[in-house]
């Protein structure tokens, strides 16, 4: 496959309507299996994959406020489905910022309850990373799931092996707290706002989220600069409060 035939199919992607985002990640899930035949030796020597040829277009970024009170609201009307498991499932969302399927996915050996973590050992980006959740999240599982194997998936639906969808579920429960138009993916990028505004630098959200650093900043760099800036002003009231004190030597 060559970048020529890559682009018309692209063309064609967008005439059909599909948007510039989805075609990147296409685009991005090909490079990927292009990347993994090449670690693997299976493509030919010197082979260069099409793809990095290919015109990635410009993503329209959706903006949804979410106020940690709304989290608070979702976490709490969480509490009242029949499965007791949906709670858990909003609560680690809420607090891990993961992606839906990096929870749907985990089984119950890689949740660490004392450790208050979870172990990812495959994220969308290839590489491992802990979720850490919180107190109150550790006692709700220690509630809700008593009995678990450790090869099950914690949230595993009627068909063994299969994880529930909860879709459904969360469009009920977003529409019982007023906010009809949150997606779930809004929880993650809320918790990735919420570290930077925390003075967690771009660097350290990525790691924490499994988030590509370039992304990151394009979407969320004003919050980092922003609590740059605070942190520095900070650090200008301490100077000034303590300006008659400091002693200044010289060698």
């Amino acid at each position: 496959m060559s970048t020529e035939q890559l682009e018309t199919a692209v063309q064609a992607m967008l005439e059909h309507g599909y948007a510039g985002a989805t075609v990147n990640r296409d685009l991005s899930t090909l490079g990927s299996f292009y990347r993994w035949a090449k670690h693997r030796r299976l493509s030919p020597r010197g082979f260069k994959s099409p793809t990095l040829g290919a015109k990635r277009f410009e993503e329209r970024i959706r903006r949804v406020h979410v106020e940690q009170e709304d989290l608070e609201r979702i976490r709490t009307a969480a509490l009242g489905f029949a499965d007791r498991r949906s709670a858990v499932f909003v609560a680690l969302l809420i607090d891990t910022g993961a992606r839906k399927s990096e929870l749907l996915e985990r089984r119950w050996g890689e949740l660490d309850l004392a450790g208050r973590q979870i172990l990812a050992p495959i994220t969308k980006n290839g590489t491992p990373r802990v979720l850490f959740f919180s107190d109150r999240t550790a006692d709700l599982i220690a509630r809700a799931c008593p009995g678990r194997a450790d090869l099950n998936l914690i949230f595993e639906g009627r068909v063994p092996g299969q994880p529930i969808e909860y879709l459904t579920a969360w469009r009920t429960l977003v529409r019982s707290v007023g906010l009809h138009d949150l997606h779930m993916h809004d929880v993650r990028h809320a918790a990735a706002a919420n570290l930077l505004r925390a003075g967690v630098t771009l660097a350290v959200a990525a790691q924490v989220l499994g988030h590509d650093p370039a992304v990151l900043a394009r979407r969320y760099g004003h919050l980092e600069t922003q609590a740059l800036r605070q942190a520095q002003e900070s650090a200008w009231r301490l100077s000034n409060v303590g300006a008659a004190k400091v002693v200044v030597t010289r060698c």
